[in-house]
């Protein structure tokens, strides 16, 4: 079944369809890239930027959407009923090597291997979860890239709140919006759960999101440094990009979350993830924070 019959989107479609792959799995192309390249980092902090500017590059091919989208045994936490809040289903989501898991990554990678086609050098995957199974990527997807990208937690615990529809996938607990507390929550989670698992890989670069914006080229070249491959061009960089249905260039979204934050919600997010936001040194928003995206609007 050439996949060059079928446009793309179409391919990528009938490879988001359990019943087609339970077909054509057993003819997908076996694949060895130079390089698999995971986006990690928590909900809201920049990775499908990251991940859209990175797919520019001529050298890398990426997976159209997130792997558990062709493959069922990544599971997401929506399936658990917590959208955009993996930490309250963690056990349910944690994959690392053991028995019997070798014959499960091999499944995922033929998966992953049907919809990606040919034969990519280096394949770059973008999924949030990915975050609780470093330990079964790196043993089993080689050799595996690891791209955590942070941002200032104020910022994401409002975007968590923001775009989080409980309702949706019956939380009913939560009907209209999750507490600030329990975003940044998510946030803390994150960043402990990918630190702890840090020292068992191989290759593992952080970066963040303010440095992504406002250093954009220099941040760039650090991450195709890390990863062993040119730089991106000028017009690969300097372009609108479209993420989440906002198109913009390149900038530090942050003063636009700060301004939905009360002082109040500040100061839970504080209670809660403090520590965190100390670790990376990201200081309460001050007045001028918080007004700069009114005065970006007049």
């Amino acid at each position: 079944m050439p996949r060059r019959t079928l446009s793309d989107k179409v391919w990528n479609r009938l490879c988001q369809s359990g019943a087609f792959r339970r077909i054509a799995e057993p003819f997908a192309p076996t694949i060895e890239p130079n390089r698999w390249i995971f986006i990690i980092g928590c909900y809201n902090s920049g990775t499908t930027l990251l991940k859209s500017i990175l797919a520019e590059h001529e050298a890398i091919t990426q997976l159209p959407a997130r792997g558990g989208a062709y493959a069922e045994e990544l599971e997401w936490p929506e399936a658990y009923g917590w959208t955009r809040m993996w930490h309250k289903c963690y056990d349910a989501l944690r994959m690392e090597p053991g028995p019997g898991t070798d014959q499960i990554a091999r499944s995922i990678r033929r998966k992953w291997e049907l919809v990606l086609g040919g034969a990519p050098d280096n394949v770059l995957v973008k999924s949030i979860t990915d975050a609780v199974r470093i330990p079964f990527l790196n043993a089993y997807f080689r050799p595996a890239y690891f791209i955590y990208i942070v941002r200032n937690g104020y910022a994401v615990a409002e975007g968590i709140r923001r775009k989080a529809t409980p309702a949706d996938w019956g939380c009913n607990r939560y009907a209209d919006a999750y507490p600030i507390d329990l975003c940044a929550e998510q946030w803390k989670e994150s960043d402990r759960v990918v630190e702890g698992d840090r020292p068992e890989t191989d290759r593992f670069l952080t970066i963040t999101y303010e440095e992504l914006a406002e250093e954009t080229e220099t941040t760039l070249r650090v991450v195709t440094d890390f990863l062993g491959l040119p730089s991106l061009k000028q017009g690969e960089i300097d372009q609108v990009w479209n993420v989440h249905g906002v198109r913009s260039k390149i900038k530090n979204m942050n003063s636009k979350s700060f301004t939905n934050l009360s002082d109040r919600e500040i100061r839970r997010i504080e209670e809660v993830a403090g520590g965190v936001l100390k670790k990376y040194g990201y200081r309460r928003p001050s007045r001028v924070e918080k007004n700069r995206n009114w005065g970006e609007r007049l």
